[in-house]
């Protein structure tokens, strides 16, 4: 069985501190706002919807970079350095043809003879 190349306990974890988050608000700050809204002022409702707004926002805002964070996504944005090439050696082929063959001595002796001439006709 193969296991995946990163663990899922990071993303488990960010969604338990997102639950406890969202719990932590809805009782602090959400229903009792709603609960005050019954018996306020329009002026008292608007700065209600006014804090609630930032506190939505800067909530957005902490999950976001969380996820960021935890998923790991600037790996998709961010280019990692190429590895240092190393650059290829070029072999000069005659002087390699050269080391490479193999004369024999009859060869080499019919080299220092001038052809022979044939009859023509």
């Amino acid at each position: 069985m193969e296991r995946p190349a990163r663990s899922i306990w990071p993303v488990l974890l960010f969604l338990l501190g997102f639950i406890i988050l969202v719990t932590v608000l809805s009782h602090y700050f959400l229903i009792p706002a709603l609960l005050a809204t019954k018996d306020a002022t329009a002026a008292e409702k608007q700065r209600i919807s006014a804090y609630a707004t930032l506190l939505l926002a800067i909530v957005l805002v902490i999950i976001s970079i969380g996820l960021f964070l935890v998923l790991r996504v600037k790996r998709f944005f961010v280019a990692t350095p190429p590895d240092k090439r190393a650059k290829t050696q070029y072999v000069d082929a005659w002087a390699e043809a050269g080391k490479r063959v193999q004369v024999s001595d009859d060869e080499d002796e019919s080299d220092d003879e001038p052809p022979e001439e044939q009859p023509q006709r």
